[in-house]
């Protein structure tokens, strides 16, 4: 008989990634000059660079949590792919919301941008999710945050004093010529915002590999929209 696996001993806490995957895609799109970004060396490079960080173990016991939102219909074909592909292989937990749910504010009314969706989508991200999140878990477990979001700054440093001194800082990861500039000044003020900084420029011949296992699960219009 299969006898449930003790957890070994650390002083690491449990870990909670929380990935703004709209963020992170349109990111990708600029950066990247048409490479998509492995999404398997992406999870191997956090838990390379973050002491005590696992990838999921698709347990029901696992503590660890991987979580990402992102905008999504279910008429589009190339990134369904990819959900089944994060939510199967990757063994994170898919939060999928309407396109029309996903704008910090409604930009017909508010920028009449009704016509214009490569401009709009610029405004999607999934921030009082991601601040709820970190509110509901940052007593018991470490924080990482992928997002260039500067609202999300808050949360983090009031999350980030719960874990002073401990060997587990919070982490945000993103790529650094890509964040908010507000940020900046937070990340070279050591301790003050997420105590640590992966910057994922940094590994950018490790992530835009096009590993076979993504394949072409995103075209240019996948997260648009309209």
């Amino acid at each position: 008989m299969n006898r449930p696996r003790a957890r070994l001993s650390s002083p690491y806490a449990p870990s909670c990634v929380l990935i703004d995957g709209s963020a992170l895609f349109l990111c990708v799109r600029a950066l990247g000059e048409g490479r998509p970004l492995d999404y398997r060396a992406f999870v191997r490079l956090l838990c390379a660079s973050i002491d005590g960080l696992e990838p999921p173990s698709g347990r029901e016991d696992d503590e660890t949590k991987w979580v990402m939102w992102t905008s999504a219909t279910s008429d589009n074909a190339g990134q369904n792919r990819f959900l089944e592909f994060a939510e199967k292989e990757l063994l994170w937990a898919v939060r999928r919301v309407a396109p029309a749910d996903s704008f910090m504010v409604d930009p017909a009314t508010a920028l009449g941008l009704t016509q214009d969706s490569r401009a709009s989508s610029r405004l999607l991200r999934f921030d009082a999710a991601i601040a709820f999140a970190i509110g509901r878990m940052a007593e018991s477990h470490r924080l990482v945050v992928v997002s260039d979001s500067f609202p999300l700054a808050d949360p983090m440093q009031r999350a980030a004093r719960l874990r002073d001194g401990k060997a587990d800082p919070n982490v945000l990861a993103f790529f650094g010529r890509a964040i908010d500039n507000r940020w900046q000044r937070l990340i070279r003020e050591s301790g003050t915002h997420a105590s640590k900084f992966v910057d994922l420029d940094e590994f950018e011949g490790q992530l835009f590999g096009g590993g076979k296992e993504v394949g072409r699960v995103h075209t240019e219009e996948d997260n648009l929209p309209f």
